[in-house]
């Protein structure tokens, strides 16, 4: 007769997690920071509707909603983020975490007649996960500035996002700007595109 080991299974939902941790590229400074860990006020509106998302990000409701979070520099809101990521590993999602500017980085180097393998293959990857967290999005001083290329930015941020949406990929995106910077940066349907999602 087998009898469940609730220790051994404890020990192979722990092990589980920390594979799919490690393969969501989260940074490990993050790994063992916890909402708890919060320093700033937990009893406002959108901390509560960050964990509440955390909690909800599996179930059917939240299948079409994504997050964007944005405050000044030293607010916390990638710890947030990042908490919302473990959740979602946790709940069985798969999870990828970039930089906005190495991942624009690593799209406009896909441009033209570039055949390099293993860049298709990693934008590939994030494009077939659950939930995308990318950190620092529409932050014109941490991007790739492409002289006389900005039309081409913008192009690559429409057809990249538009593509995760259309999937059903949850994006969770953290800025030091409110949305306002990508009408002003970005154009105006690049902001429609994140302000209804």
């Amino acid at each position: 007769v087998a009898i469940p080991d609730p220790i051994k299974q404890q020990e192979a939902r722990q092990k589980k997690y920390q594979l799919f941790l490690e393969k969501s590229n989260l940074p490990e400074f993050y790994w063992d920071i916890e909402f708890d860990d919060y320093k700033g006020s937990k009893d406002s509106d959108e901390f509560k509707k960050a964990k509440y998302y955390a909690n909800n990000i599996d179930k059917p409701e939240f299948k079409h909603v994504s997050l964007f979070i944005y405050g000044s520099h030293s607010t916390q809101k990638t710890a947030v983020a990042c908490n919302i990521l473990k959740e979602a590993i946790r709940k069985g999602l798969k999870c990828k975490f970039i930089l906005a500017g190495s991942l624009i980085d690593k799209l406009m180097k896909l441009q033209g007649f570039n055949k390099d393998e293993e860049l298709y293959l990693e934008i590939k990857e994030l494009k077939q996960c659950d939930v995308l967290f990318i950190d620092d999005i529409f932050d014109p001083s941490k991007a790739i500035t492409w002289k006389n290329n900005n039309d081409l930015i913008i192009t690559e941020w429409d057809i990249f996002l538009r593509d995760l949406l259309s999937r059903n990929t949850k994006i969770i995106m953290t800025s030091n700007f409110d949305k306002t910077i990508i009408k002003q940066h970005y154009g105006e349907s690049l902001f429609q595109l994140i302000d209804r999602n």
